[in-house]
């Protein structure tokens, strides 16, 4: 039988500690030139997680890859700008038992009403930073997808609603955490789908009151589970599979395989061949009318709403076989050829919409590595933030694979702190996240300062 989640013990005081942030002194360098530290850890926390300025999403898209134009979305604050909306993405050889993702109230994260958390909009006012910032994306996607027609005056997830309320200027940044509140919709505004030819599309109306996912409980401190997944017992609520099908600019219900498009959202079997991506997202359809709309999407697309706000946590509970393929960096074929390289990241829901061809990633709206392998065959999982100033990071600790057992791991998002922490691999999500249970995983500033030899590695993000 599996047991209950249950609460970390504090690190016992005979392990190592290090007075160090972003590394370790004696780093090992392997045979493809990337340096890990050693030994593996169980827990990477990242903090002071806090950028602002803009990027640029494609205002137009015409032809296979052309960007006509782009518009420049400002983002600033705790965890900007992966405070919007994101989507989960797999890649095998992977098996997943288990995955549950879970969110703080939006009205909480929003008005300040929380005890434990900072307000998602206490920095919203951004910088107005033009510069494009560019890097290589190393996952080795390989086909090319494309975008049509963004909306220039929607308000997308993620930009700053302005509006007059009894006589007072307000204004909040646009997110989604959930299901819509049961009863009439909260505001008029209503999601509109982009065809390839149409023009953009504004909004006549703004919202009088910001969405929520469900009818305040009153009690701002227990985060609710909004998705969950069991490969096991045949279980899917509140979540999509979704695919990009081989050299098709769309999106597609993922078969029971994760790679095949079907006609109809179906239940994953929970296994993900090499090489093979799928990726998670609510059960939202972007053309639902629920108060906040999907940034833009094709026409004929199988668009749904990512998982937004600053407070929100995924588990995961998977295996990576090792399939036997190994090669340093330099020996591989091609450096987009992801032979035996299992990973687990996210990305801003903007850029699933239409990758990989004309969207924000390269800009900087924002990546985050949680358990990745860099080279085939590797058995170190390491982490990476990718984006601008305040957004941007990762050193050389590492988790180690799991290649012929399961393996149970949190990864929280709490204000400007990120979490991952391997648990007990019997481990079952629990229906709801307690401040107990989310403070045994966050932990505090006081005792998580310093690396912990075997334990623990602290990452603070430049700013």
């Amino acid at each position: 039988m599996r047991s209950p989640l249950l609460l970390l013990a504090p690190f016992a005081l005979v392990l190592t500690a290090r007075a160090m942030r972003n590394g370790c002194e004696d780093a090992v360098k392997d045979e493809s030139g990337n340096y890990y530290c050693e030994p593996a850890v169980e827990t990477i926390r990242y903090v002071n997680i806090s950028g602002s300025g803009t990027y640029q999403t494609p205002s137009l898209i015409e032809g296979a890859g052309t960007c006509v134009d782009f518009i420049d979305i400002p983002y600033g604050g705790p965890l900007a700008p992966y405070n919007e909306e994101i989507t989960i993405i797999l890649r095998g050889p992977l098996k997943l038992r288990q995955f549950a993702a879970y969110s703080l109230n939006i009205s909480c994260q929003q008005t300040g009403n929380s005890k434990r958390h900072a307000d998602a909009d206490a920095d919203a006012d951004a910088d107005a930073d033009s510069h494009k910032h560019h890097h290589h994306h190393h996952h080795g996607h390989k086909h090319q997808h494309l975008h049509d027609d963004a909306e220039k005056k929607k308000r997308g997830l993620g930009d700053i609603v302005f509006a007059e309320i009894d006589g007072e200027l307000v204004s909040w940044i646009n997110t989604y955490g959930g299901p819509p509140a049961p009863g009439p919709p909260v505001s008029s505004v209503t999601s509109t789908t982009a065809s390839p030819t149409s023009s953009p599309v504004s909004s006549s109306s703004i919202p009088s009151s910001v969405p929520t996912k469900s009818e305040p409980s009153g009690d701002c401190d227990v985060w609710e589970r909004i998705s969950y997944y069991n490969s096991e017992e045949r279980t899917k609520d509140g979540l999509t599979f979704l695919t990009h099908p081989s050299y098709a600019n769309a999106i597609a219900y993922a078969g029971s395989d994760g790679k095949t498009a079907v006609d109809e959202p179906t239940l994953f079997d929970g296994e993900l061949e090499n090489m093979e991506e799928m990726f998670i997202q609510t059960d939202k359809s972007c053309s639902e009318d629920i108060g906040t709309e999907c940034p833009y999407y094709k026409e004929g697309d199988k668009a749904y709403h990512g998982y937004g706000g600053v407070n929100k946590a995924f588990f995961f509970e998977f295996m990576m076989p090792d399939t036997g393929s190994h090669a340093s960096v330099s020996e591989m074929e091609s450096k987009y050829e992801a032979d035996n390289m299992p990973a687990i990241w996210s990305l801003n829901s903007r850029v699933m919409t239409n990758q990989y061809g004309c969207n924000c990633h390269l800009s900087g709206c924002g990546e985050i590595d949680f358990f990745e392998i860099m080279n085939p065959g590797n058995y170190r999982m390491k982490s990476t933030i990718h984006g601008k100033t305040g957004f941007s990071g990762g050193d050389s600790h590492y988790i180690r694979r799991p290649t012929d057992s399961w393996m149970s791991a949190w990864v929280v998002f709490d204000g400007d702190k990120m979490v991952l922490r391997v648990v007990d691999p019997n481990t079952e999500a629990p229906e709801s996240l307690t401040p107990e249970l989310l403070s045994s995983i966050i932990g505090s500033d006081e005792e998580f300062d310093i690396n912990i030899e075997g334990k623990l590695a602290v990452f603070e993000v430049a700013s």
